[in-house]
């Protein structure tokens, strides 16, 4: 009985098996639609909170120098790269490791090998601004101290920094001030010799009138003169004592020559082993000042210590740009490399 049982079972679950088969294709059909359609809900909601993001990103690429807007993250690794072995740390400005690094920076927020870098290239920005004090160069000094900013807003050489351009600022507005003054003074000095002479007349008659009694007497005594015989011997020197004049006028109107105003100064890059072996000196170069405002003829007078800070010297000199006079002019340039104090 079991077996023809068990045998009707197995007949029935054969004949079963297709339709429970179509139905479990049914309800698994059924569930990938709803999985699908609560997919693409999902997506339809997260979209309006990925816009503000998306939109952030992009006021923070229009915000960087516009030759680094189309750099993505590599071709700015590549430019930073080739920005430290050209030694262009932090200039020319928007063309240095410090820009590339910063922008970098702003693209991909938290990278540890970028924050690393900004931190190693700090000391060089604090230097060169520090130098651009001592330069009186007030303009790069302000560019440096922004881009110390943007590196570390917490930097403990900034409030230094502020301070020296501040007053830098303040003694140079106080000299235009007092330059001011004093041409005024020499203008309002002047001003009352023409009414003076205005208002005696009487005093101009009287020396016209001397001058013309003197002349009547120089007349009277060069005709007594001219009718003695020593007469030509006297007047024989007149004529060799009159070119003198000519080279004191030569001499006088040299220093006339002004020197060329400088209109792109350049501060000296301080070079690595002496940063690192904590080295400070200063060069005295000399150098000549070409017709067309650049520089030229670059000779070393003196350093100390010998040899370290040469070459950083001479390349700033040879960056340094002056207004052209036409004219060759001698110069001298004294660069001292002093470390950031802490």
């Amino acid at each position: 009985m079991s077996k023809p049982m068990r045998a009707g079972a197995v007949g029935r679950w054969k004949t079963m098996a297709p339709t429970g088969a179509w139905a479990g294709s049914k309800a698994a059909s059924a569930c990938l639609w709803l999985a699908l359609c609560l997919g693409l809900a999902a997506c339809g909601a997260a979209a309006p909170a990925d816009a503000p993001r998306s939109e952030a990103e992009h006021a923070d690429a229009v915000a960087l120098p516009e030759p680094l807007v189309e750099l993505d993250g590599e071709g700015l690794r590549a430019r930073a790269a080739q920005a430290l072995r050209e030694q262009r740390i932090h200039t020319p400005a928007g063309d240095s490791a410090v820009d590339y690094y910063l922008a970098l920076r702003d693209k991909e927020p938290g990278q540890i090998d970028v924050i690393s870098a900004l931190g190693e290239l700090q000391p060089y920005v604090v230097i060169a601004g520090e130098q651009a004090l001592l330069d009186d160069d007030l303009g790069e000094s302000q560019r440096l101290l922004g881009l110390l900013e943007r590196m570390d807003p917490q930097a403990p050489a900034l409030p230094r920094l502020r301070e020296g351009l501040r007053s830098a600022t303040a003694a140079r507005e106080r000299k235009a001030r007092e330059e001011t003054q004093r041409l005024l003074a020499e203008r309002a000095d002047a001003a009352p010799a023409a009414p003076v002479s205005r208002a005696l007349p009487g005093a101009t008659s009287a020396a016209i009138k001397a001058d013309a009694a003197a002349s009547a007497l120089a007349a009277d005594e060069a005709a007594a003169r001219a009718s003695t015989p020593a007469a030509p011997i006297a007047s024989a020197p007149a004529p060799a004592a009159s070119p003198p004049p000519a080279p004191a006028t030569a001499v006088a109107s040299a220093p006339a020559r002004a020197m060329p105003r400088l209109i792109a100064d350049a501060s000296p890059r301080y070079p690595l082993p002496a940063l690192n072996r904590k080295i400070e000196g200063s060069v005295e170069i000399s150098f000549t000042i070409l017709p067309d405002g650049r520089t030229g003829a670059a000779r070393l007078v003196s350093s100390e210590p010998a040899g370290v800070f040469d070459d950083a010297a001479l390349a700033a000199v040879a960056r340094l740009r002056f207004e052209p006079s036409g004219q060759s002019h001698a110069a001298r340039r004294t660069l001292n490399f002093k470390l950031p104090s802490r």
